[in-house]
């Protein structure tokens, strides 16, 4: 077994152990693939069926208003990224994912993944938990930027997402992330350093 197919065999046994021949009936379904850094999976306009499983490296997903660039997300390891609405209902993507780093990804379909959250139960079990665990974090994420200040954000998502203080993740990225202007997130961790 691969070290992709291992974490993602953690993750689904830290949730419901499944059995040996259940994960490979999963596994059988998924791809893996290198991304260089500045690939994008997922891009504007197209419609994308696919579930990206980070494996290494980091992945962005943001999306573009008047021509400025709007981060909504920063994948790390062992987590999952999809266009939703593309996803599930076949519309264009409004967003674009793009690894931020060198990479390595599992991905599959929907249609094959509806397959096996059909065939096999405690799969089904599995994935519900996951997108639950997705609505969460989104609604957490939402939270934090209508409530508090931008330092009290900034360290709670520091704490929530440790992988975002990597250097090759870039402040401005942080900024958007957290509905801020980067010369205000750089004040703000140049005060704490003194």
């Amino acid at each position: 077994m691969t070290f992709s197919q291992n974490l993602l065999k953690d993750l689904i046994n830290s949730i419901a152990p499944i059995s040996n021949k259940e994960f490979k009936e999963l596994i059988s379904i998924f791809s893996e693939k290198s991304l260089k850094k500045g690939s994008k999976p997922i891009t504007f306009g197209e419609t994308s069926n696919l579930i990206l499983f980070v494996t290494k490296g980091l992945l962005r997903e943001y999306t573009v208003n008047n021509n400025e660039e709007h981060t909504l997300w920063i994948t790390g390891v062992g987590e999952a990224v999809l266009d939703p609405g593309s996803f599930m209902v076949g519309e264009p993507s409004k967003i674009e994912v793009e690894a931020l780093v060198n990479s390595h990804i599992m991905y599959t379909t929907r249609q094959q993944l509806e397959n096996v959250l059909f065939q096999i139960p405690a799969i089904n079990a599995v994935a519900h938990v996951l997108y639950q665990k997705n609505l969460q974090d989104f609604r957490e994420h939402m939270l934090l930027l209508k409530i508090w200040p931008t330092q009290k954000r900034q360290e709670i998502l520091f704490e929530k997402k440790p992988h975002l203080l990597r250097k090759e993740v870039k402040l401005k990225h942080i900024a958007s992330l957290l509905n801020v202007h980067p010369n205000s997130l750089s004040r703000i961790r140049n005060q704490r350093n003194d």
